[in-house]
Protein backbone atom coordinates (compact mmCIF):
# COMPACT_ATOMS: atom_id res chain seq x y z
CA UNK A 1 0.00 0.00 0.00
CA UNK A 2 0.96 3.55 -0.64
CA UNK A 3 2.18 4.71 3.01
CA UNK A 4 2.85 9.02 3.84
CA UNK A 5 5.35 8.92 5.75
CA UNK A 6 7.28 11.91 7.27
CA UNK A 7 10.63 11.23 8.34
CA UNK A 8 12.73 14.03 9.87
CA UNK A 9 15.97 14.27 12.25
CA UNK A 10 18.70 12.43 13.43
CA UNK A 11 19.72 9.79 16.50
CA UNK A 12 17.15 6.86 18.21
CA UNK A 13 14.31 6.32 15.86
CA UNK A 14 10.97 7.46 17.05
CA UNK A 15 7.58 6.13 15.91
CA UNK A 16 5.29 9.08 16.39
CA UNK A 17 1.19 7.95 15.49
CA UNK A 18 -1.27 11.05 15.57
CA UNK A 19 -4.85 11.84 16.98
CA UNK A 20 -7.78 12.09 15.64
CA UNK A 21 -6.75 15.02 13.40
CA UNK A 22 -4.00 13.57 11.13
CA UNK A 23 -0.10 14.10 11.17
CA UNK A 24 -0.71 17.53 10.09
CA UNK A 25 -1.60 18.66 13.87
CA UNK A 26 1.34 17.50 15.12
CA UNK A 27 3.74 19.38 13.30
CA UNK A 28 5.28 21.61 16.49
CA UNK A 29 5.92 18.16 18.11
CA UNK A 30 7.63 16.44 15.03
CA UNK A 31 10.11 19.43 14.82
CA UNK A 32 10.86 19.32 18.48
CA UNK A 33 11.46 15.67 18.97
CA UNK A 34 13.25 15.72 15.54
CA UNK A 35 16.01 17.91 17.32
CA UNK A 36 17.23 14.62 19.28
CA UNK A 37 15.69 11.63 17.52
CA UNK A 38 14.82 10.22 14.18
CA UNK A 39 10.98 10.95 13.85
CA UNK A 40 9.13 8.37 11.41
CA UNK A 41 5.67 10.06 11.37
CA UNK A 42 3.29 8.23 9.49
CA UNK A 43 -0.31 8.67 8.38
CA UNK A 44 -2.44 5.92 9.47
CA UNK A 45 -4.09 3.83 6.81
CA UNK A 46 -7.01 5.53 5.86
CA UNK A 47 -5.51 9.27 6.97
CA UNK A 48 -4.02 12.00 5.47
CA UNK A 49 -2.43 10.71 2.16
CA UNK A 50 -2.35 7.15 3.24
CA UNK A 51 -4.20 4.50 1.39
CA UNK A 52 -6.44 2.35 3.03
CA UNK A 53 -6.66 -1.37 2.32
CA UNK A 54 -9.87 -2.78 2.03
CA UNK A 55 -8.99 -5.17 4.57
CA UNK A 56 -8.99 -2.57 7.26
CA UNK A 57 -11.34 -2.32 9.32
CA UNK A 58 -9.91 -2.16 13.10
CA UNK A 59 -6.81 -0.80 14.90
CA UNK A 60 -5.82 -4.45 15.44
CA UNK A 61 -4.79 -3.73 11.54
CA UNK A 62 -3.50 -0.71 11.67
CA UNK A 63 -0.92 -1.97 15.49
CA UNK A 64 -0.40 -5.35 13.11
CA UNK A 65 0.58 -2.75 10.11
CA UNK A 66 2.77 -0.86 11.72
CA UNK A 67 4.73 -3.78 13.64
CA UNK A 68 5.28 -5.50 9.96
CA UNK A 69 6.53 -1.70 9.24
CA UNK A 70 9.06 -1.86 11.88
CA UNK A 71 10.57 -4.96 10.24
CA UNK A 72 10.74 -3.81 6.92
CA UNK A 73 12.41 -1.45 7.71
CA UNK A 74 14.75 -2.78 10.31
CA UNK A 75 14.31 -0.60 12.96
CA UNK A 76 15.41 -1.69 16.12
CA UNK A 77 15.24 0.32 20.05
CA UNK A 78 12.39 2.10 19.06
CA UNK A 79 10.81 4.65 20.81
CA UNK A 80 6.79 4.89 20.16
CA UNK A 81 5.10 7.91 21.11
CA UNK A 82 1.58 7.97 20.57
CA UNK A 83 -1.30 10.31 21.26
CA UNK A 84 -5.18 9.72 21.29
CA UNK A 85 -6.15 7.51 19.00
CA UNK A 86 -2.43 6.86 18.12
CA UNK A 87 -2.15 6.42 21.29
CA UNK A 88 -4.68 3.30 21.51
CA UNK A 89 -2.26 1.54 18.60
CA UNK A 90 0.65 1.73 19.98
CA UNK A 91 -0.66 -0.13 23.16
CA UNK A 92 -1.97 -2.61 21.00
CA UNK A 93 1.33 -3.00 19.42
CA UNK A 94 2.92 -2.90 22.86
CA UNK A 95 0.40 -6.14 24.01
CA UNK A 96 1.61 -7.90 20.66
CA UNK A 97 5.21 -7.98 19.80
CA UNK A 98 7.33 -5.21 21.63
CA UNK A 99 10.77 -7.01 20.57
CA UNK A 100 11.32 -4.10 18.26
CA UNK A 101 10.45 -1.13 21.08
CA UNK A 102 12.55 -0.32 23.67
CA UNK A 103 10.25 2.54 25.17
CA UNK A 104 6.41 3.92 24.98
CA UNK A 105 4.71 6.89 25.24
CA UNK A 106 0.93 7.36 25.39
CA UNK A 107 -0.10 11.15 25.43
CA UNK A 108 -4.26 10.40 26.40
CA UNK A 109 -4.46 7.44 24.53
CA UNK A 110 -8.05 5.65 23.96
CA UNK A 111 -8.46 1.93 23.60
CA UNK A 112 -9.71 0.55 27.08
CA UNK A 113 -13.74 0.47 27.68
CA UNK A 114 -14.99 4.11 27.52
CA UNK A 115 -18.33 3.55 29.42
CA UNK A 116 -19.56 1.47 31.63
CA UNK A 117 -22.99 0.55 30.95
CA UNK A 118 -25.04 3.75 31.30
CA UNK A 119 -22.06 5.99 32.62
CA UNK A 120 -19.67 7.42 30.03
CA UNK A 121 -16.12 7.86 30.61
CA UNK A 122 -15.19 9.37 27.72
CA UNK A 123 -16.89 11.94 25.97
CA UNK A 124 -19.35 10.53 22.57
CA UNK A 125 -17.53 12.85 19.40
CA UNK A 126 -19.83 11.26 17.39
CA UNK A 127 -22.27 12.54 18.89
CA UNK A 128 -21.17 16.29 19.34
CA UNK A 129 -21.15 19.03 16.84
CA UNK A 130 -17.69 19.94 15.35
CA UNK A 131 -17.21 23.17 17.27
CA UNK A 132 -18.23 21.28 20.67
CA UNK A 133 -15.55 18.62 20.12
CA UNK A 134 -13.21 21.55 18.76
CA UNK A 135 -13.25 23.34 21.95
CA UNK A 136 -13.45 20.32 24.43
CA UNK A 137 -9.86 19.13 22.53
CA UNK A 138 -7.76 21.48 23.32
CA UNK A 139 -7.28 24.98 26.14
CA UNK A 140 -5.55 26.82 23.15
CA UNK A 141 -8.66 29.01 21.66
CA UNK A 142 -9.92 27.44 18.65
CA UNK A 143 -9.96 29.38 15.48
CA UNK A 144 -13.19 29.95 14.02
CA UNK A 145 -12.71 27.72 10.57
CA UNK A 146 -14.44 28.79 7.27
CA UNK A 147 -14.15 25.13 5.34
CA UNK A 148 -15.62 26.67 1.99
CA UNK A 149 -12.53 28.58 2.60
CA UNK A 150 -9.81 25.77 2.52
CA UNK A 151 -7.86 24.71 -0.34
CA UNK A 152 -9.63 21.22 -1.80
CA UNK A 153 -6.94 19.25 -0.67
CA UNK A 154 -6.67 20.67 2.92
CA UNK A 155 -10.10 19.95 2.74
CA UNK A 156 -10.10 16.80 1.63
CA UNK A 157 -7.69 15.38 4.19
CA UNK A 158 -9.48 16.29 7.27
CA UNK A 159 -12.39 14.58 5.70
CA UNK A 160 -10.45 11.76 5.25
CA UNK A 161 -9.03 11.55 8.67
CA UNK A 162 -13.15 12.15 10.03
CA UNK A 163 -14.14 9.40 7.75
CA UNK A 164 -11.45 7.29 9.63
CA UNK A 165 -11.84 7.76 12.94
CA UNK A 166 -15.80 6.76 12.40
CA UNK A 167 -14.35 3.48 10.51
CA UNK A 168 -11.66 2.26 13.55
CA UNK A 169 -13.56 3.92 16.45
CA UNK A 170 -17.39 3.70 16.18
CA UNK A 171 -18.67 0.53 17.88
CA UNK A 172 -17.64 -0.58 20.18
CA UNK A 173 -16.75 3.45 20.40
CA UNK A 174 -13.24 4.38 20.78
CA UNK A 175 -11.96 1.03 22.47
CA UNK A 176 -11.11 -2.77 22.59
CA UNK A 177 -12.74 -3.99 25.64
CA UNK A 178 -10.12 -6.98 25.44
CA UNK A 179 -7.09 -4.32 25.51
CA UNK A 180 -7.71 -4.38 29.26
CA UNK A 181 -6.91 -7.89 30.10
CA UNK A 182 -3.88 -7.61 27.63
CA UNK A 183 -2.02 -4.66 28.60
CA UNK A 184 -0.30 -7.12 31.56
CA UNK A 185 1.51 -8.04 28.85
CA UNK A 186 3.40 -5.24 28.36
CA UNK A 187 7.02 -5.30 29.18
CA UNK A 188 8.10 -2.23 27.49
CA UNK A 189 9.10 0.72 30.04
CA UNK A 190 5.93 3.29 29.58
CA UNK A 191 4.74 7.11 30.58
CA UNK A 192 1.34 8.06 30.20
CA UNK A 193 1.20 11.93 29.69
CA UNK A 194 -2.12 13.00 30.11
CA UNK A 195 -3.68 16.81 30.21
CA UNK A 196 -4.77 18.16 33.47
CA UNK A 197 -7.94 19.76 31.55
CA UNK A 198 -8.58 16.91 29.60
CA UNK A 199 -12.03 17.46 28.33
CA UNK A 200 -12.39 14.52 26.44
CA UNK A 201 -10.58 11.37 28.31
CA UNK A 202 -10.38 12.77 31.67
CA UNK A 203 -8.33 12.26 34.49
CA UNK A 204 -9.37 9.22 36.06
CA UNK A 205 -9.67 7.66 32.95
CA UNK A 206 -5.90 7.94 32.42
CA UNK A 207 -4.85 6.48 35.75
CA UNK A 208 -6.98 3.28 35.82
CA UNK A 209 -5.21 3.11 32.12
CA UNK A 210 -2.08 3.26 33.86
CA UNK A 211 -2.58 1.30 36.90
CA UNK A 212 -3.37 -1.07 34.25
CA UNK A 213 0.26 -1.27 32.88
CA UNK A 214 3.34 -2.78 35.39
CA UNK A 215 5.11 0.19 36.30
CA UNK A 216 3.96 2.45 34.17
CA UNK A 217 4.62 6.17 34.72
CA UNK A 218 1.82 8.68 35.17
CA UNK A 219 2.32 12.41 34.43
CA UNK A 220 0.10 15.02 34.51
CA UNK A 221 0.64 18.14 32.24
CA UNK A 222 -1.06 21.37 33.74
CA UNK A 223 -3.01 23.90 31.23
CA UNK A 224 -3.13 21.21 28.72
CA UNK A 225 -5.90 19.38 27.41
CA UNK A 226 -6.52 16.17 25.35
CA UNK A 227 -4.76 17.62 22.39
CA UNK A 228 -1.24 17.56 23.87
CA UNK A 229 0.46 18.37 21.21
CA UNK A 230 -1.72 21.34 20.56
CA UNK A 231 -1.90 22.71 24.32
CA UNK A 232 2.21 21.72 25.04
CA UNK A 233 3.70 20.69 22.67
CA UNK A 234 7.25 21.95 24.59
CA UNK A 235 6.11 19.89 27.57
CA UNK A 236 5.46 16.73 25.68
CA UNK A 237 8.88 16.70 23.92
CA UNK A 238 10.68 17.68 27.29
CA UNK A 239 8.99 14.49 29.27
CA UNK A 240 9.85 12.17 26.03
CA UNK A 241 13.25 13.22 26.26
CA UNK A 242 13.56 12.93 29.55
CA UNK A 243 11.64 9.83 30.23
CA UNK A 244 14.25 8.35 27.27
CA UNK A 245 17.71 9.86 28.96
CA UNK A 246 16.64 8.17 32.45
CA UNK A 247 15.65 4.64 30.59
CA UNK A 248 19.28 4.93 29.37
CA UNK A 249 20.81 5.94 32.64
CA UNK A 250 18.97 2.96 34.17
CA UNK A 251 20.54 0.57 31.37
CA UNK A 252 24.17 1.61 31.87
Amino acid sequence: MRLELLVKGEGRPLLLLHGMDGIEAMAPLVDLLAATHKVYAPSHPGFGGSDLPRSFSTVDDIAYFYLDLLDQLDLRDVLVAGFSFGGWIAAEMLVKNSGRLALAVLGAPFGIETAHRKDRRVVDIFMCDGGTVERKSQVTPVQKLDLAALPEDVLERRVRNAEATMLYGWSPYMCNPKLRHRLHRVATPTLLLWGEDDAIAPLDYGRDYAALIPQAVFEAIPNCGHRIYVDSAEAAARSINTFALRAVAAAA
